[in-house]
């Protein structure tokens, strides 16, 4: 444990010395999340939201003094419920699982993410700056499981149910607080609007939308 927080120390201290030196200036995040998922198809009908977490890193590069480029990596852990109102026939790792009319099958999906857009934000106000964020984010699948109320399936690999790539639009605000130098405490709302398909299904397009709350240290 002491070997783990050791490193942890140094490496937030890398990274808010490296962000003194240039105009790179880094977010390390937990974002508790509200997600759900819907479908263009009638027979199939959002059953609730899951809740998740995306944990990770953003970089802002600043190019002028109240504007910047924002990128970043995260794990995000995300899904939703969808209930479906014909008999549907589930793909899963150990076959082909033939679900009765009505079923809702929650997703519990896993994406490495990558944002790309603009923050703009104003001069520091107290201790306080307020910034708002726009662009798209994408998203690269690499775990899907899913659970049937009433039905033997519990963590069950949907893998081939679930397309590789998602993508769509965020757009967010928020308020940094300073503790001391470069560093400040970082708290946000943002919406993210999914506007790709992300089943392999052929008879309808699932989209994925969430609500995230941004908790983050500023280096």
């Amino acid at each position: 444990m002491k070997k783990y927080l050791f490193i942890s120390i140094l490496l937030l201290s890398s990274i808010q010395l490296f962000a003194q030196k240039t105009n790179l200036r880094f977010t390390v995040f937990v974002d508790p999340k509200f997600s759900w998922m819907k479908s263009d198809y009638n027979s199939i009908e959002n059953d609730g939201t899951k809740m998740g977490v995306n944990i990770g890193l953003n970089v802002d590069n600043f190019f002028a003094d109240n504007y910047a480029l924002m990128t970043g990596i995260s794990i995000d852990n995300t899904g939703g419920n969808l209930k479906f109102d014909y008999a549907k026939t589930l793909q899963t790792g150990s076959g082909e699982e033939d679900l009765p009319a009505g079923s809702s099958v929650n997703y519990k999906l896993q994406y490495i993410s990558v944002p790309l857009g603009l923050k703009l934000k104003t001069n520091e106000i107290g201790y306080w700056t307020f910034f708002t964020h726009l662009g798209l984010n994408g998203g690269i699948n690499i775990k899907a499981t899913a659970e049937v109320d009433g039905f033997e399936l519990e963590n069950e690999n949907i893998s081939d149910e679930v397309n590789l790539f998602n993508l769509g639009y965020y757009i967010g605000a928020g308020a940094e607080y300073s503790i001391g130098g470069n560093a400040a405490i970082v708290v946000g709302l943002t919406y993210t609007n999914g506007f790709v398909d992300i089943t392999d299904g052929n008879d309808s397009k699932v989209t994925l939308s969430n609500v995230a709350i941004r908790l983050g240290v500023l280096f």
